[in-house]
């Protein structure tokens, strides 16, 4: 799996693996604010012609994501 780690992958495709929609996701990295108790990854950098595509490493977003579910996991306990 280290291959998908190291893959870029979008806004849309970071929002689905995070549980939150894409407009939770992007408010919560600008604003710097948590999305279930964690606080999301910065992106590599923005593409598209307007730079408003948010690209992140699909590693960061896969620890962001086990970290989510570690808070809600220890929550339940």
């Amino acid at each position: 799996m280290p291959e998908f780690r190291d893959s870029r992958i979008g806004i849309r495709n970071a929002s689905l693996m995070l549980g939150v929609t894409i407009t939770e996701l992007r408010e919560a990295i600008l604003s710097g604010s948590k999305i279930h108790g964690v606080i999301p990854p910065k992106p590599l950098f923005n593409a598209g012609q307007r730079k408003s595509e948010m690209m992140f490493k699909a590693g960061d977003i896969m620890d962001c994501a086990e970290s989510i579910q570690n808070i809600s996991n220890q929550r339940r306990s």
